[in-house]
C-alpha cells in the first residue's frame, strides 16, 4: 500500500496515512457533504517515535452534531474501540481529522483549542496529536493538511506534504508543498475495497 507522507520543516515530526485511508475520509466526506464532518485517526508510532503511521480511520460517531460550518465529535462507541486496539496491541488514538466543505484546510480557532485540550488531556494519553483537514470539494477539488499539536506548546507544528516518498524531507532548503490533494491524487487509487 502506498503511503501519503507529511513531515514538519525539521524533520522531527511526521505522519504517513494510506490512500486506502484518505479515500475512506473522502468517501466519509462525500456522504456528509455541504456539512462539516470528521472521526479519529488511529495506529502507531514509528520505532524511532518520530511519526504517526495511521493504519485506521473512523468516521463520525452517531452522537456527532454538525453544520455547514462546525462540527463536534462525538463519543459514542470510541473507547470500546480505542480499549479492543489496545487489548489486542493493534494501535491507539493519534488524533482527529475533519472536513471543511468547500473551505480551506486551516484549523479554524476552534479546531486549535480542540487539539490543544487533547494534547493537554491525561485522558487521551496523546500528548501529540495529529490534526488532518480535508477542504474543498470531495468529489472534484480537494486539498488535505497536516497540523502536530504538542502538550508544552501552544503553537501548531505544520507538516509539508512529501510527493517524493523518501520518508522524509531533504535536509536544507525544502522543495515541499504543505497541500496534499486531487491534483495529486491521479497518481494514488483512492478508492476504498467494497
Amino acid at each position: 500500500m502506498t503511503d501519503v507522507q507529511f513531515w514538519s520543516e525539521d524533520n522531527r515530526f511526521g505522519t504517513k496515512i494510506g490512500v486506502q485511508n484518505v479515500g475512506e475520509i473522502l468517501r466519509y466526506c462525500q456522504e456528509s457533504s455541504p456539512q462539516e464532518t470528521g472521526g479519529i485517526l488511529l495506529g502507531r508510532y514509528s520505532a524511532a517515535h518520530d511519526c504517526a503511521l495511521i493504519e485506521k480511520v473512523t468516521g463520525a460517531p452517531v452522537d456527532s452534531q454538525m453544520g455547514r460550518t462546525w462540527f463536534v465529535r462525538g463519543v459514542r462507541g470510541l473507547q470500546a474501540k480505542l480499549d479492543l486496539l489496545w487489548r489486542r496491541n493493534e494501535g491507539y488514538y493519534l488524533g482527529e481529522w475533519h472536513f471543511h466543505p468547500f473551505g480551506s484546510p486551516i484549523p479554524s480557532s476552534v479546531d486549535v483549542k480542540q487539539l490543544q485540550k487533547i494534547a493537554r488531556s491525561r485522558l487521551y494519553r496523546c500528548p501529540e496529536p495529529m490534526l488532518m483537514i480535508l477542504g474543498g470539494d470531495p468529489a472534484n477539488s480537494w486539498t488535505m493538511r497536516a497540523f502536530l499539536f504538542r502538550r508544552r506548546s501552544k503553537t501548531r507544528v505544520e507538516l509539508s506534504y512529501l510527493s517524493n516518498a523518501l520518508g522524509r524531507l531533504p535536509f536544507g532548503p525544502i522543495d515541499a508543498s504543505p497541500i496534499f490533494g486531487s491534483d495529486y491524487s491521479d497518481a494514488f487509487d483512492l478508492s476504498t475495497p467494497t
